[in-house]
């Protein structure tokens, strides 16, 4: 079982096509960084988030993880990659 020790920095809520999504971003003090979390709200998937994008503070680097399978808009995705881009790492 995968422990996760993070702290939420801010939550947002999209709303397109009739669904809700959840953006969460949050510090990860294990793994040295911070994270875009995209969770389904309306969907079918687990409880918990199905992206994630995460920025690491030690190699400076970005990392997708798809945490389950999820179906969802394009446009959805595309935003959550822009807002990582824009908004990992904190301060730029």
């Amino acid at each position: 079982m995968s422990v996760r020790s993070w702290h939420a920095a801010a939550v947002n809520i999209w709303e397109t096509e009739g669904r809700r999504f959840e953006v969460v971003m949050a510090s990860d003090v294990v793994r040295d960084g911070m994270a875009l979390e995209l969770t389904d709200l309306d969907g079918d998937a687990g409880a918990g988030p199905a992206l994630e994008i995460f920025w690491s503070h030690s190699d400076r680097t970005f990392e997708f993880l798809a945490h389950q399978p999820v179906r969802l808009p394009l446009a959805v995705l595309t935003r959550f990659v822009d807002a990582a881009v824009s908004r990992l790492p904190p301060g730029t």
